[in-house]
């Protein structure tokens, strides 16, 4: 008798699900009015500036162990990232710089994905804080992409 079952499927992530899970029911609500009134009250483009230097701030909180190559740079970061429940980094090296690739970061989550272009800037200051500690004085981490609904989002450490 012939097989007719049918073959296996990849389970289909529900975006909602995986959004309560990236941030806590007691900050929602806060942070998605803190996100809106970010974006009515100033440009997105200074929303973004001023993400950066959050962004900044907090790695200069959370300097990285030392490391001479990317693997360990990145284990690093997942380092800071893992237990705070901030996601995933993976960094490649590519003719155009290095390629930043955030995943399951929550900010998102807590602003709502209308505000993912400025929320991007967190990790755009986070990186390039890092990078300048790791030595990359010079270069310069720029958004590819703003955060997508679960918070994944590519960057580039590339020329000033």
């Amino acid at each position: 008798m012939p097989n007719t079952a049918h073959p296996p499927t990849a389970p289909v992530l529900d975006t909602a699900y995986a959004q309560q899970l990236q941030c806590g029911r007691q900050w929602r609500g806060f942070l998605n009015a803190l996100g809106q009134e970010f974006s009515a009250a100033l440009p997105a483009q200074d929303v973004a500036l001023l993400m950066a230097r959050i962004g900044v701030r907090f790695a200069s909180q959370n300097p990285l162990a030392a490391s001479d190559t990317i693997e360990g740079l990145q284990a690093a970061m997942n380092a800071v990232w893992g237990p705070l429940d901030w996601g995933r980094v993976d960094i490649a090296q590519t003719p155009a710089g290095m390629d930043i690739r955030h995943r399951f970061c929550p900010l998102a989550a807590a602003f709502g994905t209308s505000q993912a272009d400025w929320a991007v800037g967190f990790l755009q200051g986070a990186y390039q804080q890092w990078f300048d500690s790791a030595g990359a004085g010079g270069l310069k981490v720029q958004p590819v992409t703003g955060l997508d609904s679960l918070g994944s989002a590519q960057l580039r450490l590339g020329a000033a």
